[in-house]
């Protein structure tokens, strides 16, 4: 079976220009017939974007077919889309990356979750940043930890390459996220970027969304710090081998997690298998499959992902995973 992780530093380039020599996609992520949601015909996702953009005047609905607790179920079968950085990180066609506005397009096209990088500005609010700074993904510059919330919440998003109107985002607070996914979305909330473990779980208490957010860590310690603030949390461990889910699930025996991570390199799915005979959830990246998806807009790249032991499949390309499993807004049934 194909592994899954590639080294990502190089996929973005290597992505763009592949589709620009074949002409499946312009600058502005549109089809060759026009720019979607502004007269033409729609962006490459094939979603207006009117329904997520600046446009939009609500979240929309949970279309996904799965229900809240079967998704949170080791024993429902159901295969399940996490959407990275919300629909996408940096092969994303939707928003710009840990927005509002893709938030709200993953819910739209019906993805079970959604991830994202809570980190804390200096006068100490958790806002959605994956990078350690503003630089690459907003128009400003500097470390998120050096910038008052003040400074990072008026910074404009980086939204040039998306189709639709992105005017309006800025880089959102944990709070806001949160709010905006409740009752559609569940939420990995990737805790390896701030070890401000206690305003993480406040947010989460504070939001009541301990039914639809799980922490998420590759570190032991801050699990344990979170679980002893509220007891109730859901988790989510990241595992390498069999020796270390066999330690982990040990040392976290009073309290289970939620999911399982599974590392993607060789032999994941004889850790995955493990994992999921002891009736936990199993979660693998699939970054290198849609690479070669969107290279060749081909969904069917997809297809070995769920025949083995995986429940859950973390992409930066939730359109195309849906629509191989017949999930995507007008695509057919599976």
């Amino acid at each position: 079976m194909m592994r899954f992780g590639w080294q990502r530093p190089f996929v973005g380039l290597v992505f763009a220009v592949g589709c620009v020599a074949c002409g499946e996609v312009k600058e502005n992520g549109t089809t060759a017939s026009g720019a979607g949601g502004a007269g033409g015909g729609l962006p490459i996702h094939g979603l207006d974007p009117a329904v997520f953009d600046c446009r939009a005047k609500a979240v929309p609905d949970r279309v996904t077919p799965v229900e809240p607790a079967c998704a949170l179920d080791a024993s429902c079968p159901a295969r399940l889309v996490v959407g990275h950085r919300a629909a996408g990180g940096e092969l994303g066609v939707f928003a710009p990356e840990n927005s509002l506005a893709a938030v709200r397009a993953a819910i739209a096209m019906g993805v079970d979750f959604i991830e994202t990088d809570p980190r804390v500005t200096k006068d100490g609010v958790v806002v959605n940043v994956h990078d350690a700074t503003v630089d690459r993904t907003t128009h400003g510059t500097g470390a998120v930890a050096e910038l008052t919330f003040a400074e990072v919440s008026g910074l404009a998003l980086d939204s040039a390459e998306y189709a639709g109107e992105f005017d309006c985002e800025r880089v959102p607070t944990l709070e806001a996220v949160l709010l905006a996914a409740k009752g559609r979305a569940h939420v990995l909330l990737d805790a390896n970027k701030t070890s401000r473990v206690e305003l993480l779980v406040e947010v989460i208490q504070q939001t009541g969304t301990l039914d639809w957010a799980i922490f998420d860590t590759d570190e032991v310690a801050k699990i344990d710090a979170a679980i002893a603030l509220e007891p109730k949390l859901r988790t989510m461990i990241r595992v390498k081998s069999k020796d270390d889910l066999a330690s982990e699930l040990t040392h976290f025996a009073a309290h289970p997690p939620t999911i399982v991570e599974v590392d993607s390199g060789p032999g994941y799915e004889l850790v995955a298998q493990q994992a999921r005979d002891g009736g936990y959830r199993t979660m693998v990246n699939v970054f290198g499959l849609d690479f070669a998806a969107g290279l060749a807009n081909d969904p069917g790249v997809y297809a070995p992902v769920y025949e083995g032991p995986i429940d859950l499949a973390q992409t930066d390309r939730p359109d195309l995973l849906l629509r191989h499993l017949g999930r995507y807004p007008g695509s057919p049934r599976r």
